[in-house]
């Protein structure tokens, strides 16, 4: 009770300067959770986009239906391949009439099927990345029977570094937003230590230890942190609530709102405790 009540108190004696520190909390935490939620459904759409890659394998024309078995079966064996379908003469052919349909003076200039048999491959997820699927392409093109491989050579590429840029800039946010949350809220906490001074020093007279004497002021900058992220979970809910209205995304709130509550209470510790170990004389913090 000790404790809560000084911090209680440091927070009154401070109420505008801990105000700003609880504002700026809540600011950075909106914005961040904001980018979280962007984020992720920016992953969604990349990981939808990565489903969809597949290799084609096209075959020499002469291939028989013996070969044809015999080369699935090793195709399969390839670490990363997920399934291997294959796409006859006469099938490529039906799904090349399905797609130009809307033009058929293309499809009647066709005197003959000049479609190769070929092999449909999909890649197990984990091995949806360029490097996986140029090795895999690579081994599937050293078979005697597969005359070319495609691959979707030009934006596979594009896909990963998009992974990497995201990934990247989600840590770069995320260390500006910490840096802000933990200079502010240290600043206050060192405003509540020098107004605190005498009776800190009245503490040590009487016999007081350093993890009591430092105990309210991380408590209170614990208080702010989760203040700050409570204010901006039920801000990013009640944002999320609205504009579910009008567009449908992907919000893992349960994740993200006590995420945002839990994050502003470390940095409020970790600032609170940055600002004690600073400006507390006597003693190791």
């Amino acid at each position: 009770m000790f404790v809560l009540r000084e911090a209680l108190i440091g927070l009154k004696r401070n109420g505008t300067a801990s105000m700003i520190s609880i504002g700026v909390m809540f600011f950075s935490l909106l914005l961040l959770g904001v980018f979280l939620i962007v984020t992720f459904n920016l992953f969604g759409v990349i990981k939808i986009a990565q489903s969809k890659v597949e290799i084609d394998a096209f075959l020499v024309d002469d291939i028989d239906s013996t070969a044809v078995r015999g080369l699935k079966g090793k195709i399969e064996k390839i670490v990363g391949v997920k399934g291997v379908e294959f796409i006859s003469k006469e099938q490529a052919l039906k799904e090349i009439q399905e797609e130009l349909k809307d033009v058929p003076d293309l499809l009647e200039a066709l005197e003959t099927n000049p479609l190769p048999p070929s092999f449909r491959i999909k890649v197990q997820e984990g091995y949806n990345n360029a490097r996986d699927i140029s090795e895999i392409a690579r081994k599937i093109g050293m078979f005697k029977e597969v005359e070319d491989v495609k691959y979707g050579k030009e934006w596979v590429p594009r896909l990963d570094k998009l992974v990497k840029i995201l990934f990247l800039f989600d840590i770069l946010i995320g260390l500006i937003i910490s840096i802000a949350s933990i200079y502010v809220t240290s600043n206050t906490i060192r405003l509540t230590v020098i107004s605190r001074k005498e009776s800190i020093e009245i503490m040590r007279l009487v016999g007081a230890t350093d993890r009591m004497i430092r105990a309210p002021f991380i408590l209170e900058g614990i208080i702010q942190g989760m203040t700050g992220g409570i204010i901006a979970s039920g801000t990013l809910y009640g944002l999320y609530i609205l504009s579910s209205r009008f567009v449908s995304y992907y919000f893992p709130q349960n994740y993200i709102l006590a995420g945002i509550v839990l994050f502003g209470m470390l940095l409020g510790y970790i600032g609170s405790r940055n600002a004690v170990k600073t400006y507390l004389t006597g003693g190791e913090i």
